[in-house]
């Protein structure tokens, strides 16, 4: 009986390392501007496993970003990559895009587990299960998964240097994250199994794949009459700029209206 119970956990643990994923690179740009609103993202492959088992599972992302800031994710922010000619069992193509949505329990997990002053974690989940296969063998599956958000920094930012975090995770049971009434009983689950910010839960850290992301100071005026052709100013979405406009944009530049 015991050899048997052996065999089963030595089974499972297999199974486990066999569906794992490393983190191996993030994006964001390097200047943003008050305002402003720019796309970041990153991207896990297999760590190296040669097992090629299916698996449908709900993914789960976070991103940490400065207080103020707001996060949201596009349209098919989950991003699956591998040669068109890939498909799975029931004919569905491994190269493929899925919808995410705000979670506000993973945002709790992830903020309980990784503080930070001044900063917060936006989570996210899959819309329904995904089906992929993140395997050493492209052959058989996905060569690598990409998260995309979009964070918008509020007008009034102080210009400096800020920090942007990522982590993620994936859960195969139906139930997903719902199964978990705290992260402390999350604590051993894949939610926490890839990121860059250091936490006693994450697995798999890569903290040299933090984003820094510098505010630059928009240029100054004290009024709109201050510049030539006022007439041509607009605001930041568009429309004819007033004295109430904060930032303002002329030929392409954001400018800053005390």
């Amino acid at each position: 009986m015991k050899k048997v119970s052996y065999f089963l956990i030595i089974l499972f643990s297999t199974l486990l390392v066999a569906s794992c994923y490393k983190l191996v690179s993030t994006y964001a740009p390097s200047e943003v501007e008050p305002g402003q609103t720019f796309e970041v993202s990153f991207t896990v492959i297999d760590d190296g496993s040669d097992r090629q088992d299916f698996v449908t599972d709900w993914s789960f992302a976070g991103i940490r970003v400065p207080k103020g800031w707001t996060v949201t994710v596009p349209e098919g922010a989950h991003r699956q990559f591998a040669e068109d000619w890939v498909y799975y069992p029931d004919g569905s193509q491994v190269n493929s895009s899925h919808d995410m949505e705000p979670c506000d329990k993973l945002t709790q997990f992830y903020n309980a587990v990784c503080k930070k002053t001044g900063y917060t974690w936006a989570g996210f989940k899959s819309v329904q299960k995904i089906p992929k296969n993140i395997s050493a063998c492209w052959r058989n599956g996905c060569d690598s998964i990409r998260i995309t958000f979009l964070v918008t920094v509020p007008e009034d930012v102080q210009p400096g240097r800020y920090t942007i975090d990522f982590m993620g995770g994936d859960e195969e049971d139906d139930a997903g994250i719902d199964k978990y009434t705290s992260y402390t009983a999350a604590k051993d689950s894949r939610l926490f199994h890839v990121g860059t910010a250091a936490g006693s839960y994450v697995s798999n850290r890569n903290a040299a794949l933090a984003r820094t992301v510098i505010v630059t100071d928009p240029t100054a005026i004290n009024d709109l009459k201050d510049l030539k052709d006022p007439k041509d100013l607009k605001d930041l979405s568009g429309r004819p700029a007033t004295k109430q406009t904060r930032i303002i944009i002329k030929n392409g530049k954001k400018i800053l209206q005390r």
